[in-house]
């Protein structure tokens, strides 16, 4: 098992292919411990009445376990991740970046169709499904969340009666 970043060319396609064997879990630990420590400063409350960083600390205590255990075992199977995949997932992550910068700002529907546009392409779907998904998605998400849960989210410039 190799602790080293192993970056090769693939002489078949000339691709170029990652392998790590400790990477994802010292990311895992990483975002593990943000997150923990995000939450308890969000206040934990207590069993019969949550505060907001119940759940996620939950999360994050979950995350930690596993990248625990993914150090102590090992990945014993590492499969060779292509660059491209790599884009991928930051496209993926910068997407939802946007939409949180992006929700406070205008509203939820242009954040949240943005970021279906972008997810369902990176996915390989048509422009045909993806517009008509995002669209309904962004009005499911509307009617669910807005009108039935009763959900504050913030006002944008594309809200209903503005």
């Amino acid at each position: 098992m190799s602790n080293t970043l192993v970056v090769e060319e693939s002489a078949e396609k000339n691709e170029r292919v990652v392998e790590n064997r400790r990477l994802t879990p010292a990311v895992l630990t990483a975002l593990g411990v943000l997150a923990t420590i995000e939450s308890v400063r969000l206040g934990l409350g207590d069993l019969t009445e949550p505060g907001p960083g119940a759940w996620p600390l939950l999360t994050s205590v979950g995350v930690l376990v596993t990248s625990a255990w993914l150090f102590i075992t090992g990945v014993e199977r590492c499969e060779k991740v292509m660059i491209s995949d790599l884009a991928r997932v930051a496209t993926a992550i910068a997407s939802v970046a946007f939409f949180v910068v992006m929700l406070p700002l205008v509203g939820m529907p242009v954040p949240a169709f943005v970021l279906l546009v972008v997810w369902l392409r990176l996915f390989g779907e048509s422009w045909r499904l993806t517009l008509v998904t995002a669209t309904l998605g962004v009005v499911a998400l509307q009617i669910v969340f807005v009108e039935l849960l009763g959900v504050p989210f913030p006002i944008g410039p594309l809200a209903p009666g503005r």
